[in-house]
């Protein structure tokens, strides 16, 4: 009889007594962004949930950059749609950094190309037009790879973003069950171990497609390559929302940044249950699934916040628990300062539109753009004005349109 493999799980059934277990080999280790100056630097976290992720989580790199701190990310983390922002930003990064990361530098840099291309063309209907490739030895997922590389990214490799942030892209581990990252440096997760992006060079578009790989729709990623612990098995990639749709995980242990966590996934409808039985209930066990796990990480960054609030409070330095940092969802209902609230209207007419807004890569209307960038913007700038008014500067910034 042959060995069981430690990467099977009990849980699921099996007879095997092993766990899961981390891999020994835990190098290579991503490289450390610089410091931010002043510190502290910020780190986003940008969440699944299609083009409406991707807008929502670019109005709240536009807020940065329009308050004078874009200069100071120093992690982005990244799911399925908040991947393609992410990806954005990355390209455009250098333009930003080449023109002092002004509000003006990022329309020019990044939200243009973004809305110009949502708003332009349907990237589903692209997908259709070339699903003949699929005939031969292409997937879907690897179509979708090309459309972005065609749209936004022009074949740019992991290992050629910029270094002054640390560019995570994160993905489901079918094979593992836990987020498979994949980074400028490295690409792994803490079961298969690591490997260096020179050993494996990767495209960006690939990570990104990996990322947003939904299951029924797209196809698995398979990465064929040599990891330390990889034991035989064959590492098979899916839409990273399977495990952690807001990005949150890979920033735990980060502590000299103040997170801005943005979740723009799907909205739980208390009592919408569909009518065939079988079918109904699969889709609602997993939409419960998905509502505990973000849940769940949500109350645990909020408790965080809370534990560094109070150490602040009372003038003494926070443990390692405490974390600094704002969380909102697309329909977040928020008090605001009358400061913020001053020339900067919430329009709470549109939360509703927004939150229903379908979890897609079709064509969005320009107009339903910008209310999803401008309700990023300021969902980011009321939490911090609220919460971290000494990061923001003296006059608050003021919005504008959307080029």
């Amino acid at each position: 009889m042959s060995r069981a493999s430690s990467l099977e799980s009990p849980a699921v059934g099996t007879s095997s007594s092993e766990f899961i277990v981390p891999c020994a080999s835990q190098d290579p280790r991503p490289a450390a962004p610089p410091p931010a100056d002043p510190a502290p630097g910020f780190a986003l976290a940008l969440s699944g949930g299609g083009f409406r992720a991707t807008l929502c989580c670019i109005g709240a790199a536009r807020f940065l950059a329009d308050a004078g701190l874009l200069s100071r990310l120093r992690y982005a983390s990244s799911v399925s749609g908040g991947s393609v922002a992410n990806g954005v930003l990355a390209c455009g990064y250098p333009g930003l950094a080449a023109e002092g990361f002004t509000g003006e530098a990022f329309d020019r840099h990044v939200l243009r190309p973004l809305v110009d291309r949502i708003s332009g063309g349907s990237l589903k209907w692209k997908l259709i037009g070339n699903s003949w490739r699929t005939a031969g030895r292409a997937t879907r997922t690897e179509v979708l790879a090309d459309a972005f590389d065609d749209w936004w990214f022009d074949g740019r490799r992991l290992d050629q973003l910029p270094p002054q942030v640390r560019w995570i892209v994160n993905a489901a581990n079918m094979t593992t069950g836990v987020g498979f990252n994949f980074e400028r440096d490295v690409l792994g997760d803490y079961v298969v171990g690591w490997l260096s992006t020179a050993e494996r060079p990767t495209r960006l578009a690939e990570a990104v497609a990996a990322s947003a790989a939904v299951p029924g729709v797209f196809a698995d990623v398979h990465v064929d390559a040599p990891f330390p612990c990889l034991a035989g098995h064959e590492v098979r990639l899916l839409d990273g929302g399977a495990y952690d749709n807001s990005g949150i995980q890979p920033l735990d242990d980060v502590r000299d940044a103040c997170l801005v966590a943005v979740n723009a996934g799907g909205t739980f409808r208390v009592g919408q249950l569909g009518r065939l039985p079988v079918v109904r209930d699969l889709q609602r066990a997993n939409a419960i699934l998905y509502r505990q796990s973000t849940g769940l990480r949500r109350q645990v960054m909020v408790e965080r916040f809370q534990v560094w609030e109070q150490a602040q409070q009372a003038g003494t330095p926070a443990p390692r628990f405490g974390r600094q940092g704002v969380l909102f969802s697309l329909g977040t209902r928020m008090r605001v300062s009358d400061e913020w609230e001053e020339g900067r209207p919430e329009h709470p007419e549109w939360r509703e539109e927004l939150v229903n807004v379908p979890t897609s890569f079709d064509k969005f209307p320009r107009e339903l753009c910008r209310r999803l960038v401008y309700r990023g913007w300021w969902l980011t700038g009321a939490s911090l004005s609220r919460f971290h008014r000494e990061l923001l500067p003296a006059a608050l910034p003021s919005w504008r349109e959307v080029p």
